[in-house]
């Protein structure tokens, strides 16, 4: 198995998950169940699980109906950006936006505009 690491940010990583309920947490969530560094193998592992879950459904073991797999791919840098995303976000929320802010990456899901007037006053 590829087995690669969530927190990796310089790959690509292939994440594949549980939508299910946490009893730790109390509350149905993604849980990450395997981390793999290629496509191939994402298929293999994700193809496992759901297959695992069919089968507890097929044997009538009580499985909740909303609990699915899924995956999502990761590209390098996405923690960073998301991270960026957060403290920008939360700047402006309280009011500022600070010089250093305005040139960091943000996520693919987020922009920021600023209004001028235009006028040399």
């Amino acid at each position: 198995m590829a087995a690669a690491d969530f927190d990796d940010d310089e790959i690509r990583r292939f994440v594949v998950r549980r939508y299910a309920y946490d009893p730790e947490r109390r509350e149905r969530r993604h849980i990450v169940i395997a981390v793999v560094d290629n496509q191939r193998e994402f298929d293999r592992v994700f193809e496992r699980y759901a297959g695992e879950l069919q089968q507890r459904r097929h044997d009538g073991e009580p499985v909740d109906r909303r609990e699915h797999i899924s995956g999502l791919v990761l590209e390098p840098g996405h923690l960073a950006r998301a991270a960026n995303g957060h403290l920008v976000r939360r700047a402006i929320e309280h009011g500022v936006y600070p010089d250093p802010l305005r040139n960091v990456e943000l996520p693919s899901n987020m922009a920021v505009f600023t209004a001028d007037d235009g006028g040399d006053a």
